[in-house]
């Protein structure tokens, strides 16, 4: 390569994330290490070109937003707050099964479609703590356990538990609209796979660079369709509805959230808010249904 003209100057690994950028579009490209950093640069007729690639690329990538990405969280990042999904899934399946305190749980909470239309909102969230029996119940302790987790790595515990709920709560609404009013639906699978909609949403939209091209722009909304389709779509009992409702409302948040997320407060207390936030809907939601019921 003859004719060098630097483009850009920065931090070692910087550097190279830059070269991947332009290399992914054809751009050759060489680091040349010097004082306090490392200086990219490419041939002469390309230079032009290449800081049109690095400009956009930085503009949809801020330096103190790839800091942050550069900072992993915990492997185990989220595991507090999907251990308290798992009591509260199994605290209501041993409730429901046991009619404690003389309350048929399943009676006053679940999502059915025409109390939701005349008003009942909490339905759409005391639903999703339901479950008729012990494999519906494990599938969904296993999966929300591990979307819940995966959400919580890019959004943080409580930001990403309180998305999950509402994703859920939200696509029982939008499922509730779409049928007749005796349609009836328990368990926490639409929130499940509102945590697959958040993931791709906000996966699509952090990684949807302008140099990137058309068709790799989709490939997380594509991904998440396809395990939707995959682990949504069977059994004879499976509400599909509620499945793609919860996905699709998901992915809302999920694209809204990457777009907007980072201008929330991020830190242990922020989270904390955002977890109690979430249990102060769950526990108003059966408030509600328990008084209604009674």
């Amino acid at each position: 390569m003859t004719d060098l003209v630097q483009v850009r100057f920065a931090r070692k690994a910087d550097a190279r994330q830059l070269a991947l950028v332009l290399l992914a579009v054809g751009i050759d490209c060489r680091l040349v290490e010097g004082d306090g950093g490392v200086a990219l640069c490419v041939a002469a007729h390309q230079a032009e070109q290449a800081r049109q690639q690095l400009d956009a690329y930085e503009r949809e990538n801020p330096p103190e937003e790839l800091a942050s990405a550069h900072q992993a969280r915990p492997g185990l990042h989220g595991l507090g707050a999907a251990l308290i999904y798992c009591m509260i899934l199994l605290f209501f399946f041993g409730a429901n099964r046991r009619q404690s305190w003389s309350v048929d749980w399943s009676a006053i909470g679940a999502a059915q479609a025409g109390l939701i239309q005349d008003g009942a909102w909490w339905r759409t969230v005391t639903a999703l703590t339901l479950h008729a029996d012990h494999g519906h119940l494990f599938a969904n302790l296993i999966a929300g356990i591990g979307f819940g987790m995966l959400v919580a790595q890019v959004l943080g515990s409580g930001l990403a538990w309180l998305a999950i709920l509402l994703a859920g709560a939200l696509g029982n609404g939008l499922n509730a609209l779409l049928h007749p009013a005796a349609h009836t639906a328990i368990g926490s699978s639409t929130a499940v796979f509102g945590a697959l909609g958040i993931l791709s949403g906000y996966t699509q939209r952090r990684r949807n660079p302008p140099w990137r091209s058309r068709i790799r722009r989709w490939v997380p909304l594509a991904a998440g369709s396809m395990l939707l389709a995959y682990l949504g779509f069977g059994g004879a009992q499976t509400d599909v509805g509620a499945h793609v409702a919860g996905f699709a409302v998901g992915a809302g948040l999920g694209l809204a959230l990457g777009r907007w997320a980072q201008h929330l407060p991020q830190g242990r207390l922020a989270q904390l808010v955002y977890a109690l936030l979430a249990g102060a809907l769950l526990a108003l939601a059966w408030l509600l249904a328990l008084q209604a019921g009674t």
